[in-house]
């Protein structure tokens, strides 16, 4: 492995554990006469509101901050309530609220679970004291707390709002402070977070000034498209009770604002200064929108609701902008107060259906409701004279093909579904959130994180150029891929970051992986193509000149593989599939040139170097029109001595497929199942694998880590070489393309003969290829891939030989004799040394065809067969030819395989 280690991430899908999202809603209030607040969990659907579970609280004045958060470890949702003397975990269980509390104190603000504490849930809450603002971690299973990370002097003031954001694959600590009425946010970074937090630099971005006692409200959004960094949105009212909406997002590792709007309000006019805002992808589109709600009159109507609809638009030069699309107004029937004491909002699907070509966790689920959820309370007349209001709560829908909410008459409009969830008094307020504590929602549990070390790909398989060896070449043709050492060649190739599902997600829980992964994909994009640093680069280097060996261009890099369970607790409570993400170790890869006839590699010619018949007619493995990198070019070999260059460069290439990426194949199990791609390969070294088979099964297809390119900067560079006699001129044309399934880059090529003296100068002869054609050793020699072997179900094998003529003239009588057993060498020559197990024959073998012939064996690991091809009329009346190779079974055995043979004496007679 060459280059530094890059530091290992925490937990690559932080902030992104929901995968599919289905609300109740959770609201806290004191009801009429009670002493202590009351928590409550709505189920909210098309058949309206129904609170259940109730759960009685301390009184409504100590509790200080309330929010629901994924707890990846439970794969559920827990509403968090924080008070001066404690924190309450509240979830469900059994149709009931449960409970569970821990002491703490001088703490203000919920923040949200630590996604890289994954062994154990730890929740983030911001103190403070008379010396400073501070971060401390609870450990929600036993209730320790951390000792208090201490923010800089320079985070001073109230806080006012806290959360995580996502900045690319890091969650960032987000603190709002109100400080001599001027409003800041500031960005902690990811460092406060994990197990050893530590405070790094702090940016700090000025808001403004902000109204006395005004709510300063703040939330997450995905707004823009082809980006997995979140936008941290934050909706305050200046000194002059002006709304301002500000988006605040990442430009590398710096927060800043990227869009302000100040609406006009003067349709609704505001009765308070709480501006609440919400976000979710109310359109389908895979982007969020922004709903703000905030207490208002319309129409002389006092209490309504009012709501405004905004998407984030892409400008010139990279500006982007706040467009408000759509307003509404809602009230309670009659024109009555909904929002007169205050107005909470949630935007998701609310209910536990799923659309029409899914399958709900209960069979008679009322259908689930997509769109603004507005949570209102308000008091009738008859109400106010009782010194008693409402939480009233429903939907208001948005037609995504308009962009629009429901039209607006000269009176306010009436929620769908409006339910009234709980009586309070007057005088006080309530808390409301969206919240999931039953498990509707498709969540993605802690990872398992497992290191593939080293793990090789095909880059290229670069043949040599076709000649005939004997004594009709004076010169063998050459190929030179490269230009120097130093310099690279234009072949560019990625590391890429992927997830993928096993193929079973989704198969008993209702909802499709292919509808998981929309999620992921909206977050993060295909294989985290909306990361900045979605690859790491390398160019290709090989500057190795070619004329007899065919050679293999292999790249390695070791991947870290996060898999997470995926579950949907409301279903069962066992995970359905698992999600994998794999993601490169290192910042370079090793590359590595070896030649294609290595015993690591199961290559398979089905053309022989120095055996030009046996290019001729043979089409190019893995070939598609569609994919060749340089238009085609005939290269003539001929007597003339200087011969001939073919300069493949720029001027050549196709044009649409410059700078064009294609994926190179990746085995997500191990290297026996690499061959289904090609027919070039038996075998790859064991190392190919990615190992995600354990226990759960990914699709070859999805799984694409590495991305191969060139650019108009490759060279490719063909001299012809010559023949003694233009008697014996051939022709190459070399194929250049990605190969359409594995997508690795190849060199190869077809043959054709004009020569006169072509026809005269083969005699007949019945081969197999051999991969070793070049060694002096007749061992090595005979090792032919021309053999090879199919496994039956009934544990025997068939023996599969494919013969080739390799002359101009039929060839009648060719037999296979086959062997079992290893093959030895008398008087210099390859001989079976074990016993015949059969024979087959043709009858006729047409010029440079090619025949296959079978014979069933019974064989073990490593065993060797030896075949004899034998042709022409035996003797008396002829003389019969008998050429002997050999192979091993299985083929990947070769790569252990050591020559052991003994010489035989010599036969007498």
């Amino acid at each position: 492995m060459t280059g530094s280690q890059q530091p290992q991430p925490q937990n690559p899908l932080q902030l992104g554990q929901m995968l599919y999202e289905v609300l109740d809603f959770t609201v806290i209030g004191t009801p009429r006469s009670a002493a202590a607040a009351r928590y409550n969990r709505v189920i909210c659907n098309a058949d309206g509101g129904s609170p259940v579970e109730p759960l009685d609280l301390q009184a409504q004045d100590q509790i200080r901050d309330v929010k629901a958060a994924t707890n990846m470890h439970a794969a559920v949702q827990n509403v968090y309530v924080l008070t001066a003397d404690k924190i309450q975990i509240i979830g469900s269980e059994y149709g009931k609220a449960t409970s569970r509390t821990w002491p703490v104190s001088n703490l203000s603000n919920i923040v949200d679970l630590d996604p890289q504490q994954i062994q154990d849930p730890h929740l983030l809450l911001f103190g403070q004291d008379a010396q400073s603002i501070f971060l401390q971690s609870l450990d929600c299973s036993t209730g320790h707390l951390s000792s208090p990370l201490c923010l800089p002097t320079t985070v001073t003031g109230r806080v006012v709002g806290a959360l995580l954001a996502r900045n690319q694959l890091d969650a960032h600590a987000i603190v709002c402070t109100v400080h001599n009425g001027q409003l800041t946010v500031n960005d902690l970074g990811s460092s406060v977070l994990g197990a050893n937090p530590a405070m790094s630099s702090v940016n700090t971005i000025s808001l403004g000034a902000v109204q006395n006692s005004a709510v300063v409200d703040i939330t997450t959004a995905s707004l823009a498209a082809g980006t997995s960094d979140q936008q941290v949105v934050v909706t305050y009212p200046d000194p002059q009770g002006v709304l301002n909406v500000t988006v605040l997002g990442w430009t590398k590792q710096t927060l800043v604002s990227v869009a302000t709007a100040t609406p006009d309000l003067s349709f609704a006019p505001p009765e308070g200064a709480a501006f609440r805002v919400a976000a979710g992808d109310l359109l389908g589109n895979g982007v969020d929108q922004l709903v703000v709600g905030y207490s208002a009159t319309y129409q002389s109507v006092k209490g309504c609701a009012a709501l405004l609809l905004f998407e984030l638009e892409e400008g010139a030069h990279g500006t982007q902008s706040l467009k408000q699309l759509s307003k509404y107004a809602a009230a309670n029937t009659g024109s009555q107060p909904l929002a007169s004491i205050d107005l909470h909002l949630a935007v998701g699907l609310f209910g536990e259906a799923l659309p029409p070509d899914q399958t709900a966790v209960s069979a008679d689920a009322p259908a689930g409701v997509l769109g603004v959820l507005v949570v209102g309370g308000g008091a009738t007349f008859d109400q106010l004279m009782k010194g008693e209001a409402s939480i009233l709560a429903g939907l208001v829908p948005v037609d995504a093909v308009e962009k629009t909410f429901p039209r607006l008459n000269n009176s306010p409009g009436l929620p769908q579904h409006l339910t009234d969830v709980m009586t309070i008094d007057y005088q006080s307020g309530f808390f409301a959130l969206p919240s999931d504590v039953t498990g509707q929602s498709v969540i993605l549990g802690p990872p398992t994180l497992s290191q593939s070390v080293g793990k090789g790909q095909l880059l290229a398989v670069i043949q040599a150029p076709p000649f005939e060896s004997g004594d009709v070449s004076s010169s063998n043709p050459t190929l030179t891929f490269g230009q120097s050492v130093s310099k690279v060649t234009g072949c560019n190739v990625s590391s890429n970051k992927v997830w993928t599902f096993s193929q079973d997600t989704g198969r008993s829980i209702g909802i499709s992986g292919q509808t998981l992964g929309q999620h992921v994909n909206s977050s993060y994009g295909y294989g985290f193509d909306q990361l900045d640093d979605y690859s790491t680069s390398r160019l290709v280097q090989s500057t190795t000149t070619i004329s007899v060996d065919d050679l293999i261009v292999l790249y390695a890099m070791s991947y870290y593989v996060w898999t997470y369970p995926v579950y949907r607790k409301a279903g069962q409570d066992a995970p359905d599939g698992t999600m994998a993400v794999i993601f490169p170790m290192t910042p370079e890869p090793v590359q590595s040139i070896i030649p294609a006839s290595d015993p690591s590699l199961g290559y398979i010619p089905r053309s022989q170097n120095g055996v030009l018949l046996s290019y001729v007619n043979l089409q190019p493995d893995g070939y598609d029109e569609s994919q060749l990198l340089f238009n085609l070019t005939n290269m003539s070999v001929t007597n003339e001595p200087s011969g001939s260059t073919l300069n493949y460069d720029q001027n050549q290439m196709v044009s649409e497929n410059i700078s064009k990426s294609f994926m190179v194949h990746n085995s997500t199990t191990d290297s026996a199942h690499f061959s289904f791609s090609t027919t070039l390969l038996d075998y790859i070294p064991i190392d190919f694998g990615l190992d995600l088979s354990e226990g759960q099964t990914y699709s070859e297809s999805d799984v694409q880590t590495t991305m191969l390119s060139h650019t108009t900067t490759m060279n490719i560079t063909v001299t012809s070489g010559s023949v003694k006699d233009i008697g014996y001129e051939y022709q190459i044309a070399p194929y250049i393309y990605y190969h359409q399934t594995m997508g690795c880059l190849m060199v190869s090529y077809k043959v054709a003969m004009p020569g006169k003296l072509w026809a005269s100068y083969y005699g007949p002869r019945v081969m197999l290829q051999s991969l070793y054609s070049n060694s002096t050793d007749p061992v090595l020699q005979g090792l032919s891939r021309s053999i090879s072997f199919q496994d039956n179900d009934d544990g025997t094998v068939d023996v599969n030989v494919e013969v080739f003529n390799n002359s101009l003239k039929e060839i009648q009588n060719v037999g296979c004799e086959f062997y079992h057993g290893a093959p030895t060498v008398v008087d210099s020559k390859l001989t079976p040394s074990g016993n015949m197990v059969g024979r087959q024959g043709l009858e006729t073998l047409l010029p440079t065809g090619r025949a296959t012939m079978s014979m069933n064996m019974s064989l073990q690991q490593k065993d060797q067969v030896v075949v004899v091809v034998v042709y022409g009329v035996p003797a008396p009346d002829g003389m019969q030819v008998r050429e002997v190779y050999w192979g091993i079974y299985p083929p990947s055995a070769f790569a252990d395989w050591h020559a052991q043979q003994v010489s035989l004496p010599a036969r007498e007679g």
